[in-house]
């Protein structure tokens, strides 16, 4: 480009870890260049998290499985009328690249599908030999020409969410700080799988200590239940990503394998233990990008007492 772009739009539609890790964009845009104007596209998931997000002006919501032509359509109206110069396609589509296209915007750079016709200027090959925040500033940097070093992903207050969050505390008598959160699963790391039975053990010890509130999907919440029965200290939550970010935000320690609610953890600054699986090179793309108040357990070292000693030893660390 001849001149210096002023609108960006970032293609941020994907799971909740690819979208906060995309979300740190925004606020190096927002750096860089003052007074710009940064749009992004998100899912209606993603758009519960980034709708506090100062550093986004407009939210597009747009979700590939489930929109009609018709949606679509609006949504390239509503890109239209935002005249953007760039486009930052994080989240890997052609479907993407062609809303771009015909939003009319200048400049579209994204990572290259092998094997599949694409609507880019700018293409590269992802570096997945690096971590998520390293591989998006390389792609920024291909499309705009400038170093660029992302600052780690960081999420925002609702105030709706907030009110949830209390009342729910209210109904089980604790308070923020007074609690553990428990995501004993993740499709990332295919928890359900080999992790479930030790966060179990884990949690019957740790519930002895205060409430202890289990994340998981709505569609697995009756197997993980058998491992982990509600009631008493147990207490579960499988609805609202807002809801459950701002439980999260407020947990005494989190635990639980690396996937979005560890992230949003990490996001909050609150205590946490992130169980990875044996796969090095997962660990480097998804590694916590901060280590304070963080410990990370590997799975040929996970066990029930290895979760509640580095629990307790954040507990003492916070003290």
């Amino acid at each position: 480009m001849t001149t210096q772009p002023e609108r960006f739009l970032i293609f941020n539609n994907g799971m909740i870890g690819n979208t906060l890790f995309n979300m740190p964009a925004a606020a190096w845009l927002k750096r860089e260049y003052p007074g710009c104007f940064v749009g992004m596209v998100v899912d209606r998931v993603g758009r519960e998290l980034v709708a506090g997000d100062p550093n986004v002006d407009a939210l597009h919501v747009f979700n590939k499985k489930k929109d009609s032509l018709t949606d679509q359509f609006r949504l390239i109206l509503a890109l239209r009328r935002e005249r953007y110069d760039v486009s930052l396609h994080l989240r890997k589509g052609v479907r993407n690249e062609i809303l771009a296209r015909l939003a009319g915007v200048k400049l579209r750079a994204g990572y290259r599908l092998k094997g599949s016709p694409q609507h880019l200027h700018v293409k590269l090959d992802e570096d997945t030999s690096v971590h998520r925040l390293e591989s998006r500033a390389i792609l920024m940097e291909a499309a705009l020409g400038r170093p660029v070093e992302l600052d780690r992903p960081r999420l925002y207050a609702d105030d709706a969410a907030e009110a949830e969050v209390r009342e729910l505390l209210a109904s089980v008598g604790t308070d923020p700080g007074g609690y553990y959160v428990i995501h004993p699963t993740g499709d990332s790391q295919g928890g359900i799988g080999w992790s479930l039975d030790v966060y179990a053990r884990a949690v019957r010890q740790l519930a002895a200590d205060g409430p202890v509130f289990i994340l998981c999907m709505p569609d697995e919440r009756e197997e993980v239940e058998k491992a982990i029965p509600s009631g008493g200290p147990v207490r579960y939550y499988t609805d609202s990503i807002a809801v459950t970010s701002h439980l999260i935000s407020h947990a005494r320690v989190f635990a639980g394998n690396d996937s979005g609610p560890a992230h949003m953890a990490c996001a909050w600054d609150v205590p946490r233990v992130v169980t990875y699986r044996d796969d090095d090179t997962n660990f480097t793309k998804w590694q916590p990008i901060d280590m304070t108040g963080c410990r990370v357990l590997r799975q040929s070292g996970f066990t029930p007492e290895a979760v509640v000693k580095a629990v307790r030893e954040l507990e003492e660390k916070d003290a």
